[in-house]
C-alpha cells in the first residue's frame, strides 16, 4: 500500500511539473510577442518569432493538460452527474475515464509516432528558420503522453475506491 501511495505522490508531481512547464511556455509566448510588437515598432524583423509563439502555445496547450485534470479544471459534465445515484455515479466516472484513458492513449501513442516520423524522416518547418519539426512536436508528446497517464491514474484511484466522492 506504502507503493501506491508513494506512486500517487510522485505522479501528482509530475503533474504539477507539467503545468510549470506549461506556465512558462506561457511566459515564453508573452517574451515572444513583445518582442515581436517592439521589433515592428522598430522596423526591424526578426525571424521565426511568430513561429516560435505557435510551437510554445501547442507545447503549454499539451503540458497544461495533465495539471488541469488533476485538478478538475475541464469541463465536467456536473449537471448530469449531480442528478445520479452514488453507485450510478461512480459507473458513469467509471466509464469515462475507460473512454478517456483510451481515447488519450490513442491521442500519445499517434503523437509518438508523428514525432518518431518527423525526426526519421528529417522534417523541417517551412518558415523562415527551417527548423527540426519533431522537437517542438515532442513537447506535445510529452504533454499527451502525461495526460494519458494521468486519466489511467484517476481510472486506477476510482477503481480502487468506489464509494469515495473525490473523483
Amino acid at each position: 500500500m506504502a507503493f501506491f501511495v508513494r506512486l500517487d505522490q510522485v505522479l501528482s508531481r509530475l503533474y504539477r511539473l507539467s503545468g510549470y512547464a506549461a506556465a512558462l511556455c506561457l511566459v515564453t509566448i508573452a517574451i515572444l510577442v513583445s518582442t515581436s510588437i517592439v521589433s515592428r515598432l522598430l522596423s526591424t524583423y526578426i525571424p521565426g518569432l511568430t513561429e516560435y509563439s505557435g510551437y510554445a502555445m501547442a507545447a503549454a496547450s499539451f503540458l497544461a493538460l495533465a495539471y488541469t485534470f488533476e485538478n478538475h479544471g475541464h469541463i465536467r459534465v456536473e449537471l448530469v452527474l449531480s442528478h445520479l445515484h452514488q453507485k450510478q455515479r461512480w459507473l458513469a466516472e467509471l466509464w469515462c475515464l475507460l473512454v478517456g484513458s483510451l481515447v488519450t492513449t490513442y491521442l500519445a501513442f499517434y503523437l509518438c509516432r508523428l514525432v518518431y516520423f518527423s525526426w526519421k524522416f528529417e522534417e523541417y518547418s517551412e518558415g523562415a528558420d527551417a527548423i527540426l519539426l519533431w522537437k517542438p512536436q515532442a513537447i506535445a508528446m510529452v504533454g499527451a503522453i502525461v495526460l494519458a497517464i494521468a486519466v489511467f491514474h484517476r481510472l486506477v484511484k476510482t477503481i480502487a475506491n468506489p464509494g469515495q466522492e473525490d473523483f
